[in-house]
Order: structure tokens, then C-alpha cells, then sequence
């Protein structure tokens, strides 16, 4: 008998089911093939620069950048900026200059810790701190990665930054009972178990130079109901199936959910609302290595590619048929 795959929880995996069922089904189960936005493709590049950054070798972009107040001021960080615009196909004058000020936001912000000197000397042991916890009673099992964990051990204290690159900061219960924050908080107890008296969760919104910042802290307390919450999630998604996709549209879901299926006044529509043909790249045992909506893969030996139809999103199928007042 095959050993059950575990399924590891993230903060984006909660935050899709909660959001759209369908939604999650398509990207986790379907694996359809992701079309990108700007937004998304200016948070890689400035997550991708900040990282960078706090490398000792790259210190002297970071002090010439600060020295001028411009992330113009360093050559090597524009060419850098256009090359990985480019490579997700989001290049234009437009996405590259709010990457130049939204990259001085995240580094004029005490981007080494260092101005906290209330919890004593920060020690940043690397960016990006993956980490995969499996977790017994309650059992759960998570995985992701803190953009930027500043530790303060003279004070047991420990600072999580995350940057974000949205046009709106969080607001009423998604900032008190922010899912994201919470699992870092959580993980960082895991990861160091008795190290940290005081965590903090700093989320970075770089894309409002006034007033960046939100913080937030979690009690014992909070963390024990959190726990108990992802073991709920983790037994839903473990056995999740097309039946349970069809449980929780965002269209259903009022306001807070329902712009997600669009189109917006920019423009923006959901991309798993429609049928579309696409392709996906399978390994050993046919298990799904990649997919896109051209044939452009070069299989390596063991590997084949599928094409598949996906027949778009039911729930706007039945809106379809309902007023189509021919369908008697």
C-alpha cells in the first residue's frame, strides 16, 4: 500500500480555500497554469533585491543607495531590476520605476534591525528562513519561508519582516487575526523552541513611504485556538475532492470575496473562469513537475507532457444557463 502524500498547510494555501474553494482546486489540484499580474511580478523582484541586499558582499549597493536617497544610484541594482522584470515578461517603464521607489521604502526602513537597539544587537542569519514542520497533537503539517527573521538574543527577542508590495494595507479582522502572521509566529516557536520570550510579526508595506509598518504580537493562548485551527484545515485538505471545490465560490461569498471573480474596473477577470486547453510537464510516475498554456517543454528522459482541457469554472456555467433564456 502506498503511503498518504502529506499535504503541507501555507498562509497562501488558507488563504485561497478560505477565499474560493474552486480556486484552490484549480491551482493545487488541477494545477493550471498560473497568467501572473504586475503586482505579483514587482513583489518577486523586490522580494529577489531585498534578499540580495542583506548579503555582506552586496553591502556597497545598499550604501550607495542610501547615500543618494535613489535606487538609481546603483547601476548593478537597476540592471538587475530590468533583468528579472523581464524574465517574468512584466517589463515596462511603468513596473520598473515603482520597483525603484518601492525598493528604497524597504531599505530606508531600518532594513538591518539595527535601530531597535532596544532589544540589543540584530542578528540576521539568512533571508528567506525556510521551514517544513510536521506537527503530532495537534496535527498539522506547514511549510514556507520569513523574508527576513531578525533576531535580538541579548533580549530573547525575535523580529519577523515580511514585505508586502499591495496597494492596500490590512484592515479589521485580517490584520487582528492575520493567518500569515500567526503561522510565523507559530513556526518560529518550532524552529526555536525556547529561544524568543517576545516575537514579532512586521509586516512592511512598501508602497507607503509615510507609514510602512504594521506590527503584531499573539499570546499562548491565541496560538493554542491557531493550532487547533490549522488541524481543522489540515483534515479538510487532506482528503479535499471536486465535491468539496464545489462548496465555497468567491461569488458567494459577499463582498470580501466576490471582486475576486471580476472583471474589475481595471480589467482583471479570474483566470479559472473560463475553459482553456493547457499543458503540463510529468515525471516519474506521472507526478506534475510543471504546466503552461504553450507546449514549450523540453522533456528530459523519464519526463512526458499531457495536454488537458479545463472546462472553466462551474459556478459560472450555472449563472450561464440560468439566464439564457432560451435554455427551457
Amino acid at each position: 500500500m502506498n503511503k498518504k502524500k502529506i499535504v503541507y498547510l501555507s498562509a497562501s494555501r488558507i488563504k485561497t480555500l478560505e477565499s474560493c474553494s474552486w480556486l484552490y482546486w484549480g491551482k493545487y489540484h488541477l494545477h493550471l497554469p498560473d497568467t501572473g499580474n504586475d503586482g505579483s511580478a514587482r513583489g518577486t523582484v523586490c522580494h529577489r533585491i531585498f534578499e540580495l541586499l542583506l548579503s555582506k558582499k552586496n553591502f556597497k549597493y545598499f550604501e550607495l543607495i542610501i547615500s543618494k536617497e535613489s535606487t538609481e544610484a546603483s547601476k548593478a541594482v537597476c540592471r538587475l531590476i530590468r533583468i528579472l522584470l523581464k524574465n517574468q515578461g512584466f517589463y515596462n517603464e511603468e513596473n520598473y520605476d515603482l520597483c525603484l521607489k518601492m525598493i528604497l521604502v524597504g531599505l530606508k526602513c531600518d532594513f538591518f534591525g539595527s535601530e531597535d537597539l532596544i532589544y540589543g544587537e540584530p542578528h540576521i542569519e539568512r533571508p528567506e528562513e525556510a521551514f517544513v514542520i510536521e506537527n503530532k497533537k495537534p496535527k498539522w503539517n506547514a511549510r514556507g519561508f520569513m523574508d527576513k527573521p531578525i533576531q535580538y538574543e541579548s533580549s530573547r527577542t525575535l523580529k519577523i519582516v515580511d514585505y508586502k508590495s499591495s496597494k492596500m494595507k490590512f484592515r479589521g479582522e485580517e490584520l487582528t487575526g492575520n493567518v500569515q502572521a500567526m503561522m510565523y509566529t507559530l513556526a518560529a516557536h518550532k524552529i526555536w523552541p525556547d529561544k524568543f520570550d517576545k516575537i514579532i510579526v512586521q509586516f512592511m508595506f512598501i508602497k507607503f513611504p509615510r507609514s510602512p509598518i504594521q506590527e503584531l504580537e499573539f499570546s499562548k493562548e491565541e496560538l493554542k485556538g491557531f493550532e487547533l485551527y490549522l488541524e481543522y484545515v489540515n483534515k479538510i485538505i487532506s482528503n479535499f475532492d471536486e465535491r468539496n471545490a464545489e462548496t465555497n465560490f468567491a461569488i458567494d461569498g459577499g463582498w470580501k470575496t466576490k471582486w475576486m471573480c471580476g472583471p474589475t474596473k481595471s480589467g482583471w477577470e479570474c483566470p479559472n473562469k473560463k475553459p482553456f486547453d493547457y499543458y503540463v510537464l510529468l515525471g516519474k510516475d506521472d507526478n506534475f513537475i510543471k504546466s503552461s498554456f504553450k507546449n514549450e517543454f523540453e522533456p528530459k528522459e523519464g519526463e512526458r507532457v499531457e495536454k488537458k482541457e479545463y472546462g472553466g469554472c462551474p459556478r459560472f456555467q450555472n449563472i450561464e444557463e440560468e439566464e439564457d433564456p432560451f435554455n427551457l
